[in-house]
């Protein structure tokens, strides 16, 4: 590397410590959107990678890191709009070492004018950063460089967006700056865990939901080859027993999902995947999640968000409460594990009976690990827009902004009901039978051979003592 070549720090940040309730704390994935960014820069500069997630990763190493590493740029990651504040925080760490700060991600695409209004923010990239970021080190600059937000004699300057990657050439991921506690503490409920990515972007556009804006309606593949050998790259298949595949919604292209399974099955990739999929994908196509179970997919995130059909209507979710029992007992015919979260308070008309009647449904609904969230309206959404337009914000601060803080005023509940009853939802659905059938359930219909393969006998023990560790306290 040239001593001369820019140097670049790449910051993920924390998280506001509100999430107590759920399995959310023993799950903690790689930052994977900073490590394709990496792999974008490292061949022009000298990169490190801080994750403020991890134990090691407290803002005073962040801050020692600075003093010691010098960075030209420093790159703040910040899709979660709760995260914005601890963002700033670190971005006014990074000025007083002398650093140019760039903030990307979710939040600052769908609120640029205000992101970059903050003291501490040089320069925002819009959108997916990748060539953004590498044209910005290349030229030293942000002048002219499609996708970036940047400050000019006082003066904010947007220049003009940045056309959506091709996929079918993007780079791999650079897992190679993860530390060896890193390498230790990304786990799926106490087991080694990565990441990989097959597409980007969703074709429907639920009233919650930031993704649809962000990436501008689209919705893009990489290519089969290309997904199959990053699966059997080193990185990969030596690092971790569990995969997630993080797509917005991994079943869009019912094809793709069909050629990959076939490919993990016939060349011998025995992990364990995860990944997030529609209810009705499931309910009108049983036979893609049997090809799934097949190469070894064991746990699905769904978004029931709500029982009823007129909510779900209102949500613009497309599907119906039908589908979501069917899509239930679909997966658990083949032996999937089910995480299902739904929206506390999705009817802004709900009342105490209405959340009574969800966590009544959801007892005796066939989801092993339900989860629960505030209605939040998010940057990008149709519901923000409606809120903004009926002033019905209780708080406008962005770190209540994390699905378990009441944001919006409802005329039948108070900011108290709402905490109540997330609250009560947890402690009243979650038991130790419920994770217990559930288990019981996963290690029988996939049978002794599908398990070996994956795991040894005592790490199957080791996860199942895990979850039920963390879940029925």
């Amino acid at each position: 590397m040239d001593e001369a070549c820019l140097r670049v720090l790449l910051i993920n940040p924390n998280y506001p410590n509100v999430f107590t309730y759920g399995p959310q704390a023993s799950i903690l994935f790689p930052p994977l959107g900073l490590e394709y960014i990496a792999a974008y820069i490292n061949d022009i500069a000298e990169v490190r990678l801080l994750d403020n997630r991890l134990k090691t990763g407290s803002l005073k190493i962040i801050e020692k890191t600075l003093e010691q590493f010098q960075p030209d740029y420093t790159g703040i990651s910040c899709n979660f709009t709760c995260q914005i504040n601890i963002a700033r925080r670190i971005a006014n760490i990074a000025k007083k070492w002398g650093s140019r700060t760039i903030l990307g991600g979710w939040h600052p695409t769908l609120v640029p004018d205000e992101t970059l209004g903050y003291e501490s923010v040089d320069i925002i990239i819009r959108g997916e950063g990748e060539i953004t970021f590498r044209e910005l080190i290349q030229n030293n600059s942000p002048i002219g460089i499609p996708g970036l937000s940047y400050k000019l004699n006082g003066k904010q300057v947007h220049n003009p967006n940045r056309e959506l990657m091709d996929l079918k050439h993007i780079r791999q991921p650079n897992r190679c700056l993860r530390t060896i506690t890193a390498k230790k503490t990304y786990n799926f409920f106490g087991f080694s865990v990565d990441c990989i990515e097959t597409s980007r972007g969703c074709p429907f556009s639920c009233n919650f939901c930031c993704i649809h804006h962000f990436y501008r309606k689209s919705y893009r593949k990489r290519k089969f080859n290309h997904v199959v050998n990053e699966l059997h790259s080193d990185e990969v298949r030596k690092r971790a027993s569990h995969i997630f595949i993080v797509d917005d919604n991994f079943v869009v292209d019912q094809k793709f999902v069909s050629e990959l399974c076939n490919a993990i099955i016939q060349t011998g990739i025995n992990k364990y995947f995860m990944a997030q999929a529609r209810v009705d994908m499931i309910a009108h196509h049983p036979e893609i999640f049997k090809k799934m179970a097949d190469a070894g997919f064991i746990y699905l995130f769904l978004g029931l968000e709500s029982f009823s059909d007129r909510t779900l209507k209102k949500l613009n979710k497309r599907i119906k409460f039908r589908e979501i029992k069917s899509a239930l007992k679909i997966l658990h015919d083949y032996g999937f594990i089910i995480q299902g979260n739904i929206i506390l308070g999705a009817d802004l008309e709900d009342t105490k009976k209405d959340l009574e009647s969800m966590i009544d449904i959801t007892k005796v609904l066939d989801v092993d690990f339900p989860t629960f969230s505030m209605l939040t309206p998010l940057p990008g959404t149709k519901l923000m827009e409606h809120v903004i337009e009926k002033n019905l914000f209780l708080t406008k601060d962005w770190h209540d902004f994390n699905w378990s803080v009441p944001i919006i005023k409802y005329p039948n509940l108070s900011a108290d009901d709402l905490s109540y009853y997330l609250a009560k939802a947890y402690k009243e659905t979650m038991s130790f039978k419920r994770v217990q059938a559930g288990m019981k359930n996963f290690i029988h219909m996939r049978g002794l051979k599908f398990h070996m393969s994956r795991m040894k006998p005592n790490e199957l023990i080791r996860v199942a003592t895990h979850m039920m560790k963390n879940l029925c306290k």
